[in-house]
C-alpha cells in the first residue's frame, strides 16, 4: 500500500510537483514502501483528508493539528535551534498610547492570516487567557497576508496592533527579526506583551500509516550525513512528540476558520 503524504498549500520548500516527485523518491527509499508526495489545496481539505483516513502522514500547521490531533495516531512536533515552541509578541507603534491590553479596547488590529499561529491566534488566545473577547474588543480586524504587511499597517498606522513570533524569547533579536521582514518601518515599532509559547508545526501520523513509520520519524537527526530530505522540507533539527493539550488552546479558535 502507497503511503499518501499532505503537504499544506503554504510550503514553499516543496512548490510545485518536481520538488514533490523528488521528495516522494527519497521518502520511498527511506520508508521502504511507496510514497506519493502531494499538495493540499487548503488546510480545510489537508484536515478533511487525515480525518477521512485517506492520508497516512501529514505536514501540518498547529491551527490544522489542533483540529485534528483527536483523529491521528501520533502527531511529531518540529524542533528548531533546541526549541519545539516559541512565543508570538503583540505589537504597537512605538508612540502609540497603548501600555497595556485593556487599552486595545476599540483599536485595530492587522493580523496576518487567519490561520497564522503567531501572527494570529497566539494573539487571540493571549488575549481571551485575560478576560478580553477579541470579537468585541477590536473595532476593527484585518488580516494583511504577510508579516511584513501587518507591521507595516502598524508602523504606518493604519492599524494598531498586530503580532508576530519572538526569537529565541529574546526582545533584542525579535526587534532585529521585525527589522529583517518590514525594513526601517520596523524602527517604529516596540513591543506590548509577550503570549505563553505554542508548539511549532506537526507531522501527523494517521490510523492507518506503516507501524514502522513512528520509529523512523524519530530517529532522524539533523546532526546525520547526508541529512534526511524530510528534516530539509520540514526546516527541522528533529521531531519529538507532541503535546496534544499545547494545541488544544487553538481549538476554539480554529473550528470556526476550518469549519
Amino acid at each position: 500500500m502507497a503511503v499518501r503524504f499532505l503537504l499544506p498549500p503554504d510550503r514553499g520548500a516543496v512548490r510545485g510537483a518536481a520538488r514533490a516527485a523528488v521528495l516522494a523518491e527519497w521518502m520511498t527509499t527511506w520508508l521502504g514502501a511507496a510514497v506519493r508526495v502531494e499538495l493540499a489545496p487548503t488546510y480545510r481539505e489537508l484536515a478533511v483528508e487525515v480525518e477521512g483516513g485517506r492520508a497516512e502522514l501529514a505536514w501540518a500547521p498547529p491551527a490544522v493539528c489542533a483540529r485534528i490531533r483527536a483523529g491521528a495516531r501520533r502527531i511529531f512536533t518540529v524542533v528548531r535551534y533546541g526549541a519545539s515552541a516559541c512565543e508570538a509578541a503583540l505589537v504597537v507603534h512605538r508612540d502609540s498610547p497603548i501600555e497595556a491590553l485593556g487599552d486595545l479596547r476599540g483599536k485595530r488590529a492587522a493580523w496576518v492570516d487567519p490561520l497564522s499561529t503567531s501572527g494570529h491566534l497566539m494573539a487571540l488566545a493571549h488575549l481571551v487567557d485575560h478576560g478580553l473577547d477579541p470579537a468585541y474588543l477590536f473595532a476593527e480586524q484585518t488580516f494583511a497576508g504577510s508579516y511584513r504587511d501587518a507591521l507595516a499597517a502598524v508602523g504606518e498606522r493604519r492599524a494598531d496592533v498586530t503580532s508576530m513570533f519572538v526569537v529565541n524569547e529574546d526582545e533584542a533579536m525579535t526587534l532585529r527579526e521585525m527589522r529583517e521582514l518590514a525594513g526601517p518601518v520596523a524602527e517604529r515599532l516596540r513591543l506590548l506583551a509577550t503570549t505563553q509559547p505554542a508548539p511549532f508545526d506537526g507531522l501527523i501520523v494517521g490510523e492507518s500509516a506503516p507501524p514502522e513509520l513512528e520509529a523512523k520519524i524519530l530517529a532522524l537527526d539533523q546532526r546525520d550525513f547526508p541529512p534526511a530530505m524530510l528534516l530539509e522540507v520540514c526546516r527541522a533539527d528533529r521531531f519529538v512528540p507532541a503535546d496534544a493539550a499545547a494545541y488544544a488552546r487553538f481549538e476554539r479558535f480554529v473550528e470556526p476558520l476550518l469549519g
